[in-house]
């Protein structure tokens, strides 16, 4: 299982495989970005609050608040 973030809508969804892109609020298509493989730690990110059980620290790509995530475990 894998956790998905839209960096356009800021939807998380875990999944065993990547979600449709159809039907983002914000716009037509998601932008389904993943973080990484579902874990037992926590991390947040400082910029746009999103929070995530992963098994290691998430990727910092296409944060929804802009740029890269700023990720912190906690």
């Amino acid at each position: 299982m894998k956790n998905y973030l839209c960096s356009k809508c800021s939807v998380l969804i875990t999944s065993g495989s990547k979600p449709s892109s159809l039907g983002c609020p914000k716009g037509s298509m998601h932008d389904w970005k993943d973080l990484g493989e579902v874990g037992a730690d926590n991390y947040l990110c400082r910029k746009c609050s999103t929070q995530v059980k992963s098994r290691s620290k998430p990727s910092s790509l296409k944060c929804p608040a802009g740029s890269m995530h700023d990720w912190r475990k906690l």
